[in-house]
């Protein structure tokens, strides 16, 4: 670049200043915006600035030309906007295209380019173009001259190459600072603007304020005096503008607060406060006294106050009025702590609410609680009735009702409910009739309510009781009665009002009755007891009376309320009642309730008279075995028979009881000695000796009796129940049908039998236990293929315990349920081996205790999938079970020994012979073996009665398809008779005793080595 054209540039630089006369000249024009016609102008005057800058370029060579028209586009789009910038950049360009050469087309470019970036920088900017800083201006050059350059490749491209390479660093050095500095000349015209404006509108509006506005404004020198004041001031204090210039504002200020004024205006005067408010009174010329809130702040020239301005508003009429209103609230105080009424003040448009100290008082606040809590009138109110406090207070406000009334519940702070009775109205309206202001009281109306629902309550109870109520007066005359009363006595309340209460009582009654109900109503005002009353159809009843008098302040009787039911029909259920609890149905004896309430007094009376007395335990040995053959019928019209030969048996003083089943006690009240009950003993068991006839048949039985003694065994009333227990368990095991007295060896025995039955609960989870196994040959081949399982119980102190010993215990303490689970669980363990082992048919039999079968007994069903699990089929297991079971027809025995049939577990018949057999029960219950009871095989010889009753057995069971096996077989004689009869199976000592499982499966190994060898 040579110096003709630097000195180029630097003409268009200037020429750019121009914009800034047209700018001011627009803006005075018009203050608001550019008219029309004005951007008109404007947009003719910058073409022509535009032609000149354009007449006078850098030419970079022939036909390519550069000058500022981008820098004046890029600012006339900024800020004169599009119409103004639309016309130069029409003009420059028309201009550029008539001066032709080989960059016209790219001249135009740029000129269109500079134009629309202006103009877009100027709308979508977001703060005002006064807020344009250096920067952003200088960046908006370097973007607009960035693009100018850009557009030199719309050149052929050696020759752009050539023209950026010389012209592009001095044209992002100049033009983009010509820019910012351009478009900082505008921003400091539009501040300017802006400013002046700013003070314009300001002392327009002071102005427009200190002439025209409400409030007293007075400028005042540091020294007091007023140096100017505006009409509302003079008007305020009643002196004119220039009486006020000759005074100073402490002149009138009111005596007793001038001294805070004072203050505070010479903290201001000293620098410490910049300006102060503060509410004080002035004197008016006539004499009156003006309030008003004053606001005063202060003017200074290097730290020195020149002058102060204060704003003085008028509050005289809201003083006066909240004077007003401060002595009609404290009237109104005064007058609400004398009712105790709770006092409620709302605006409606604050939404604020005050409330007076009783208020708080009635819910347990302080009146501190409740002052900033607008909510808490609402919140406390009882769920149930804020709904309705709701709808009545939106009623009043509404118009359609007069005034606000309702009783609700609030919750106190406690948190328990009070009754309050809020009254409420109105008491301002807007101008356009739109409630302000509601104000109301609260009282307290909790006993009220309370007194109103015990009367509805005692209402409700008099007329809706189930039981007559009568009232008398003084003289004893009836006045009222309830509807109990018609329906009880059948008289109505104008049948019997003005009568006297005498007209009800039964001529039946004990006079006596009624001369000490009279004489205690005199004395103490209140009676109570059963009487005989008479219905008005002549019916006597019994009646339960209750007699109360409500006397006057002087003592005498004012009243008389009598209350009575008819108890004839509980007199009747109770004695019904009482005989159902204290005696058995079945025989009328006491039974266990009033046996050991009868036992007490007996006790008591021995002690007193230093006499022992007896207590007999009596069990019918055999009972159940009549109920199952005979049937129950039977059975109970026996106990009857019972009963009466047992009270024939003593004497009328003596007590004989039924505890339940076959089960009767006897008290026998103070012996002369222990004898005495030895020979009442005998005396029952003679009087047994004889059979009972009942219908057509004659049945016999025995009693087991156990005696024990008072005091000498016992003195608690369990403790002689229990002893007489014992005897006559013992009495049972010494053959039955005898007696036997409590001794301390019984004790002794069932202490060990309750010992025995805690250790065996241990037993069964502490691997104690074990099973033996016996075999079960086939008589005919010598084969092993079946086994019975015994337990045996391997004591850690004790050693070996019987089962003889312990099975008994468990079937007595339910223990055999938890038994017969574990035997069978293990058994069927051992069947699964040996079936693997031995022989895949193996069999084993276990015993079934009848407990396992009753209602609480074993889940079959478990027992059935154990055996699936092991992949076991039904007739792995044999149930062995006695011949009394299949007696007991109940349903539970029944569908389990179905249960075990449909499961393909075999059952065996038990010690058969011994018992009540029954071929239709065999039938019936699909049993598959018959065991020969032992007493049957041991004493077995050729030729024997044994013998014959074993063949028949056999000849019997193989009628009926079932096997048989018999048990004891000890000699080799035994076991070929029983073979020749044709019997299936054999058990006994002659094949092995009752082996451990280890001993038994070399047993069977041995067993099966000799048949090979034998093969």
């Amino acid at each position: 670049m040579n110096h003709a054209s630097l000195l180029a540039l630097t003409h268009n630089a200037a020429l750019l200043l121009a914009m800034i006369f047209i700018y001011d000249m627009a803006t005075r024009r018009s203050h608001d915006s550019f008219d029309l016609l004005w951007k008109l102008i404007m947009g003719l005057a910058l073409g022509v600035i535009g032609t000149v800058i354009m007449l006078t370029p850098w030419e970079y060579a022939p036909g390519i030309i550069f000058d500022t028209r981008s820098v004046l586009l890029g600012i006339s789009g900024l800020f004169f906007g599009p119409i103004p910038t639309v016309i130069a950049m029409a003009m420059t360009a028309i201009l550029r295209l008539y001066q032709g050469g080989e960059a016209a087309i790219t001249g135009v470019t740029v000129i269109i380019a500079s134009s629309v970036l202006g103009i877009a920088w100027h709308y979508y900017r977001r703060r005002p173009l006064s807020e344009l800083t250096a920067r952003e201006l200088y960046l908006f050059g370097i973007l607009v001259h960035g693009i100018m350059l850009a557009l030199m490749f719309t050149l052929p491209l050696p020759i752009a190459l050539k023209v950026l390479s010389d012209i592009t660093f001095p044209v992002l050095l100049i033009y983009p600072l010509i820019t910012a500095a351009m478009g900082m000349l505008f921003v400091r015209r539009l501040q300017r603007d802006k400013t002046a404006e700013a003070l314009r509108e300001s002392e327009f509006l002071f102005r427009s304020q200190f002439d025209l506005g409400n409030i007293g404004i007075a400028i005042t020198h540091p020294k007091k005096n007023w140096l100017r004041v505006n009409p509302r001031l003079c008007k305020m204090l009643g002196y004119s503008e220039e009486e006020l210039l000759h005074l100073t504002w402490a002149d009138l200020s009111y005596p007793e607060d001038l001294q805070l004024d004072l203050i505070q205006f010479d903290q201001m005067m000293a620098g410490k406060i910049d300006g102060y408010s503060l509410d004080k009174r002035f004197i008016r010329k006539d004499g009156g006294i003006v309030y008003v809130h004053m606001t005063i702040a202060c003017y200074r020239v290097d730290g020195k106050v020149q002058f102060a301005i204060a704003g003085m508003l008028d509050t005289s009429e809201n003083k006066h009025a909240e004077a007003k209103l401060v002595a009609q609230k404290e009237q109104l105080t005064s007058v609400l702590a004398g009712s105790e009424l709770g006092f409620w003040d709302w605006n409606i448009q604050a939404d604020t609410v005050q409330r007076n100290a009783r208020w708080a008082e009635m819910l347990g606040y302080s009146f501190e609680e409740i002052k900033l809590d607008s909510t808490l009138w609402l919140n406390r109110i009882h769920p149930e009735d804020r709904q309705a406090a709701q709808q009545s207070l939106a009623d009043h406000l509404e118009g359609r009702s007069a005034q606000h009334k309702i009783e609700y519940r609030m919750r106190t702070k406690q948190g328990d409910y009070k009754w309050i009775l809020d009254c409420a109205k109105i008491v301002n309206f807007s101008a356009d009739n739109k409630p302000l202001r509601m104000c109301g009281t609260h009282t307290d109306i909790t006993e009220r309510k309370l007194a109103e629902e015990s009367m509805q309550l005692a209402s409700m109870v008099y007329q809706n009781s189930s039981e007559a109520m009568v009232v008398t007066d003084s003289d004893g005359e009836i006045i009222t009665t309830n509807p109990a009363f018609t329906e009880i006595t059948g008289y109505s309340l104008d049948d019997v009002k003005g009568q006297s209460p005498k007209l009800l009582v039964s001529r039946k009654q004990d006079s006596n009755v009624i001369q000490d109900m009279l004489h205690t109503l005199s004395s103490n005002g209140q009676w109570q007891g059963e009487i005989k009353k008479r219905h008005k159809s002549g019916k006597t009843y019994t009646a339960w009376l209750t007699v109360n008098s409500i006397t006057n302040a002087d003592g005498t009787i004012h009243r008389r309320v009598a209350q009575f039911s008819d108890i004839t029909d509980k007199k009747k259920s109770d004695e019904i009642i009482w005989t159902q609890a204290n005696f058995d149905a079945l025989t009328g004896l006491p039974n266990r309730h009033m046996f050991i309430n009868q036992l007490e007094q007996e006790k008591k009376k021995a002690q007193r008279a230093n006499r022992p007395m007896a207590l007999l335990f009596l069990d019918l040995d055999h009972f159940k075995e009549v109920n199952d053959t005979l049937g129950h019928n039977i059975g109970d019209q026996l106990l009857v028979d019972v009963a009466q030969r047992l009270q024939s048996s003593v004497r009328d003083t003596d007590t004989v009881s039924r505890l339940g089943g076959d089960e009767f006690t006897v008290i026998l009240s103070e012996q002369d000695d222990a004898h005495g009950a030895e020979q009442v003993a005998q005396t029952i068991l003679s009087q047994f000796s004889v059979p009972f006839s009942i219908g057509v048949e004659t049945i016999y039985i025995s009693p087991s009796i156990g005696i024990t003694l008072y005091p000498e065994d016992g003195t608690d009333a369990d403790t002689l129940l229990k002893n007489a227990d014992q005897a006559m368990y013992a009495a049972k095991e010494q053959g039955r049908n005898c007696y036997r007295y409590f001794t301390s060896s019984m004790q002794e025995k069932a202490l060990y039998r309750r010992q025995l039955a805690n250790e065996l609960r241990l037993a069964l989870n502490s691997s104690q236990l074990q099973l033996h196994y016996q075999p079960i040959v086939e008589l005919t081949t010598g084969n092993m293929t079946k086994a019975e399982a015994l337990i045996r119980w391997c004591h850690p102190t004790l050693g070996m315990v019987s089962p003889a010993e312990f099975i008994p215990v468990a079937e007595e303490t339910g223990i055999v349920i938890g038994l017969g689970d574990w035997v069978f669980h293990q058994a069927a363990q051992q069947a699964a081996r040996w079936r693997t082992l031995h022989d895949p048919e193996f069999q084993i039999s276990i015993n079934k205790s009848p407990l396992q079968f009753r209602d609480k007994g074993n889940d079959i069903s478990r027992w059935i999938d154990h055996l699936r699990a092991l992949g076991l089929p039904g007739q792995a297991i044999a149930i062995e079970i006695t011949e009394g079971l299949l007696l007991d027809a109940s349903k539970a025995v029944t569908d389990k020994l179905l249960e075990f049939r449909d499961a393909g577990i075999e059952v065996s018949l038990d010690d058969f012979g011994t018992g009540y057999s029954s071929l239709s029960y065999i039938k019936k219950f699909d049993v598959d073996n018959i065991k020969i009871d032992q007493s049957f095989v041991r004493s077995l010889k050729a030729g024997s009665e044994d013998l014959a009753v074993c063949e028949a057995i056999i000849v019997m069971a193989h009628k009926l398809g079932l096997k048989v096996v018999a048990e004891g077989i000890e000699t080799n004689e035994q076991r070929a008779l029983l073979a020749a009869a044709g019997c299936d199976y054999g058990q006994g000592s002659l094949f092995s005793m009752p082996l451990p499982e280890e001993e038994f499966s070399a047993l069977l190994s041995s067993k099966e080595v000799t048949e090979e060898v034998a093969i």
